[in-house]
């Protein structure tokens, strides 16, 4: 069994449970087996022939029937050997339900009592306390407690204006940036090789550097996220997004994209398309951090990718 599948899938699931703890409820399992190839010259399990059921014997007649041998005549001077018929006592009928064959059912004898009756199955769905949040600071709060950033020292919190024209959605912190984790304003990010490409980029759009917001996807540094985990995540970014208001958000790259808006959608066919995201317009862009030194990369976004979308101008020069 342990050399037949690749339990890799459950074990990313069961990791992702354990950094969820106890208060989210499992309604599926995301993980399946999948069997791994035949060795060769492994001998096949044997197949266990199929045995032919037996042809049912036809009832016999009751002409046909041997007559029992040994037994008084029903009268004394008869010459006849067959004895009558002797009546028998009938059988109790003990199921509790009259008999139907010959009349209407009992309804009082087929009803089942209602404290036999099962009950109805409820569901209970895990609340947490980020969801009653009022305000952005106690969204940020609330999520501390959450057993997905009980480890973690500090958080990657929004930096930028109030209801911003764009926002950018980073997957997580880079470790080299790990340091700017408590920056006040996008001067951190922007200061970087990446944040003035991507400023850059986006004046030639129209759009300033003073209304751009930036917030992550996962608010620490990088690690590999469960499946479970991501759909924690997806309520989460939800929930910040009703505070920040920003007209339209940025993704970057193609992990972040199937994080977001699931693996139901092609990241090839839908970059730079326009999608939706609770309620917010929404585009997917490539990986700024491969852009910044890749020529075909920054061709592909400006020519495809930009004009795809439909939710930038080009600001004339």
């Amino acid at each position: 069994m342990a050399d037949e599948f690749d339990f890799s899938e459950l074990r990313n699931y069961l990791s992702g449970q354990i950094d969820l703890g106890e208060a989210e409820l499992l309604l599926d399992e995301p993980w399946t087996l999948t069997r791994k190839p035949a060795v060769p010259g492994t001998p096949a399990s044997a197949v266990r022939p199929a045995i032919a059921p037996h042809p049912p014997i036809p009832p016999t007649p009751a002409a046909a029937r041997p007559m029992p041998r040994n037994l008084p005549p029903q009268f004394p001077n008869s010459a006849s050997s067959a004895p009558a018929d002797i009546p028998q006592a009938p059988i109790p009928d003990t199921t509790g339900f009259a008999p139907s064959l010959f009349g209407a059912v009992d309804t009082k004898a087929s009803a089942i009592p209602a404290a036999n009756m099962p009950t109805a199955r409820t569901v209970k769905r895990a609340t947490h306390a980020f969801e009653s949040a009022e305000s952005l600071d106690a969204f940020y709060e609330s999520i501390k407690g959450e057993a997905l950033y009980a480890k973690e020292a500090a958080l990657a919190r929004y930096v930028g204006p109030a209801k911003p024209k764009l926002l950018f959605l980073l997957p997580a912190i880079k470790m080299a940036e790990a340091a700017n984790i408590s920056a006040k304003s996008t001067d951190a990010f922007f200061g970087t090789p990446v944040g003035q490409m991507l400023s850059r980029l986006f004046a030639s759009l129209s759009i300033e550097q003073k209304d751009i917001g930036i917030t992550y996807f996962f608010k620490s540094t990088e690690r590999p996220l469960a499946p479970l985990l991501e759909a924690a995540l997806r309520k989460m970014l939800a929930k910040e997004l009703s505070f920040i208001q920003p007209e339209i958000m940025v993704t970057f790259g193609q992990p972040l994209f199937y994080q977001v808006f699931g693996k139901g959608k092609n990241f090839d066919d839908n970059a730079g398309t326009a999608m939706d995201f609770s309620g917010t317009k929404s585009v997917a862009l490539v990986d700024p951090y491969l852009m910044v030194n890749d020529k075909q990369m920054k061709r592909l976004t400006w020519k495809v990718h930009i004009p795809r979308s439909g939710l930038f101008t080009i600001a004339a020069k």
